[in-house]
C-alpha cells in the first residue's frame, strides 16, 4: 500500500530493490527520518520499516545492512513479509469459518476458542509472541510439556489434558500455520505432532460388557424419575446417546450437534429402509448409517421431545437438547454417573472409559463381524491407517461386505407415529 506523503525516493543501487523514501507531515513539512522499501528475489512482497536515521548516507548503510538480513532469511526458508503469532491468529480467526464453509457454525467456533485459548497463550506470554516464521519445531514440541502443566479447569483445578484434547489442538494448530503459508508469512508448515499414546488400544466394552450396561441403565434411568430435578431426562436422554453411538460410530461432537433435518431414510434394495444420518466433523461431510433397528432409539427420542414440548419439534432442533432446544455441551457428569452404577468405569487394563468408548466399541464390533476397513473408514470419517493403528488386533484382511452387515436378526419395532426422517 502506498502513502500520497512519500516523497524524495532513492534507488540505492539502482535495481529497485533497496529504496529509500521520507515522508512529509500533515502540516507540509518533511520529516527528515529515511524510511526503506526492501525487495529481495525469489520472495513476494516487500519490508517496510524505517531506519530511524537522518543522514542519508547512514540510512543507506543501515537499509544495505537490512537487506542482506532479510536475504539471508530468504534462503534459510523465512518470508519477507511476516507477522507476528497473534496478528496472524486474528487474520486466521476471521478467514477460518469460510475455509470451514461446510462446517457447522458450532465447530468452526469450537476449533476458533480451542487455538486461541492455549496455544495463542503460550505462544504470547511464554514465547513472547515470535514472528510466526521465527517459531520453530522445537518451540512446538515445549507447548506440549506447558501445556501439561498449565491446565486449569472451569473451577480453577489444575489437570493433565488427555492425548485426544492434545491431538485435536495439533489439528487447529496446524491449520493456524497452513494458512501463514497460504498468505506468504511462512514458506513452510513446521512439523506439529502432539505427544503419542504409549497403547494405541483405547478403552471399549466387550460385547459381554455392554450386554451388562444396556441392561443396567434401564435401571439406572427408572431410577432418576425418583430423584429430583431432571435426573430422569439427563438420564434417558445419556441413554438413548450411547444407544445412537455404539449403532453408528461417530464422534461425540458430530452427534452431539446432530439435528432432526440431518437425519432421513434410504431404500435399500430389499425393500426396506434404513436410517441415514449426515454429519459434520473435522473430516468434512459425510453420510453415517445406522445399524439396522437403532432406529427406534431416534425415534424414542422424537417421540420424548414431542411429549414435552407438546408438538413435534423444528426440523433444525438438536436431537439431544436441553428443555430451551440448545445442544448439549457435555454428557460426561451423566456418563461417569451410568459407568458407576454399571460397574464399567474402567477396561481391564485400568483406563477410565469415556463416551468416546462408544465409538471405539462400534469399530470394534464392526471389524470382529469382518466389515471391510475401507467401508468402515468411510463411515467413521477416519482412514483405514487410523484403523490400524487404534484396532489392529480385530482388522481383518480385505473382506467385503456392506457396513450395516450383522451377524444378527434383524430388529423388527412397531412405529408409534409417523416420524420426518421416515
Amino acid at each position: 500500500m502506498g502513502f500520497n506523503n512519500d516523497i524524495n525516493f532513492t534507488d540505492v543501487n539502482g535495481d529497485g530493490r533497496i529504496v529509500l523514501f521520507q515522508r512529509t507531515r500533515r502540516n507540509g513539512t518533511v520529516n527528515p527520518v529515511w524510511y526503506l522499501r526492501i525487495r529481495v528475489p525469489n520472495s513476494t512482497g516487500y519490508f517496510k520499516g524505517s531506519s530511524g536515521l537522518q543522514k542519508k548516507s547512514d540510512a543507506k548503510r543501515f537499509a544495505k545492512n537490512k537487506y542482506e538480513e532479510l536475504y539471508m532469511k530468504v534462503l534459510n526458508g523465512s518470508s519477507l513479509v511476516t507477522k507476528r503469532v497473534s496478528t496472524v491468529y486474528k487474520e486466521w480467526s476471521v478467514a477460518y469459518p469460510k475455509m470451514k464453509s461446510r462446517s457447522k457454525p458450532e465447530n468452526i467456533k469450537i476449533a476458533i476458542d480451542r487455538m486461541g485459548k492455549y496455544p495463542l497463550s503460550y505462544f504470547k506470554t511464554v514465547k513472547k509472541d515470535p514472528k510466526i516464521d521465527e517459531v520453530t519445531e522445537a518451540d512446538i514440541a515445549g507447548f506440549w510439556n506447558w501445556r501439561k502443566s498449565n491446565s486449569v479447569n472451569a473451577k480453577g483445578e489444575s489437570f493433565v489434558p488427555s492425548n485426544g484434547t492434545l491431538q485435536r489442538e495439533a489439528v487447529v494448530m496446524k491449520s493456524l500455520f497452513d494458512f501463514a503459508v497460504e498468505k506468504d508469512y511462512l514458506k513452510e508448515t513446521p512439523k506439529i505432532k502432539s505427544p503419542q499414546v504409549r497403547d494405541n488400544r483405547r478403552p471399549t466394552f466387550s460385547l459381554k460388557e455392554w450386554r451388562i450396561i444396556t441392561r443396567k441403565m434401564r435401571d439406572w434411568v427408572r431410577e432418576g424419575s425418583a430423584i429430583r430435578g431432571n435426573i430422569y431426562r439427563d438420564r434417558f436422554i445419556l441413554q438413548h446417546f450411547c444407544l445412537v453411538s455404539a449403532n453408528l460410530g461417530t464422534r461425540v461432537g458430530e452427534l452431539r450437534l446432530l439435528t432432526w433435518e440431518d437425519l432421513r431414510s434410504q431404500d435399500t434394495d430389499d425393500g426396506s429402509k434404513r436410517l441415514v444420518a449426515f454429519v459434520s466433523g473435522k473430516t468434512g461431510e459425510r453420510e453415517a448409517i445406522f445399524n439396522w433397528g437403532a432406529d427406534q432409539y431416534i425415534k424414542r427420542m422424537y417421540d420424548f421431545r414431542t411429549t414435552e414440548l407438546g408438538e413435534k419439534p423444528k426440523q433444525v432442533e438438536y436431537v439431544f437438547c436441553h428443555l430451551d432446544g440448545k445442544p448439549i455441551a457435555s454428557m460426561k457428569k451423566s456418563f461417569n454417573s451410568l459407568m458407576t452404577y454399571t460397574g464399567m468405569s474402567e477396561d481391564s487394563k485400568g483406563r477410565k472409559r469415556s463416551l468416546y468408548s462408544l465409538r471405539h466399541f462400534y469399530a470394534t464390533q464392526r471389524l470382529s463381524e469382518e466389515v471391510s476397513p475401507f467401508l468402515l473408514a468411510k463411515q467413521m470419517g477416519t482412514s483405514v491407517e487410523m484403523l490400524q493403528k487404534h484396532y489392529g488386533q480385530v482388522v481383518t484382511s480385505l473382506v467385503a461386505k456392506e457396513i450395516t452387515k450383522t451377524k444378527q436378526q434383524r430388529m423388527e419395532t412397531e412405529d408409534s407415529g409417523d416420524y420426518p426422517f421416515d
